[in-house]
């Protein structure tokens, strides 16, 4: 038996969403945008280098940090690349011709 066709998972709540980003403030022009972007990445790999430094212990070894925090942002970005390829079938099956 073939399952009924309820449409794409992010149109479901798309009055929630809309609801959430009634109250979101957005930057007025691009350039302001990147400027907050790139704030808000240097800030997280401070926090993560950071972390890193608390949880081994490294302390003031910047190289065994370094290496650390590496292979969690490899990590990261295998596990980014397996997202992409489930969201880019989710998105043919819900937007076939």
């Amino acid at each position: 038996m073939k399952r009924p066709n309820r449409g794409p998972r992010w149109l479901l709540r798309l009055s929630q969403v809309k609801e959430e980003l009634k109250w979101a403030e957005f930057p007025r022009t691009s350039e302001e945008g990147l400027r907050q972007c790139a704030a808000l990445s240097a800030v997280g790999v401070r926090l993560l280098r950071e972390e890193i430094r608390r949880k081994t212990g490294a302390g003031g070894d910047e190289k065994r940090v370094e290496v650390e925090t590496r292979r969690l942002l490899a990590g990261l970005s295998r596990a980014e690349a397996r997202w992409i390829s489930a969201w880019r079938k989710e998105c043919a099956r819900s937007f076939r011709r």
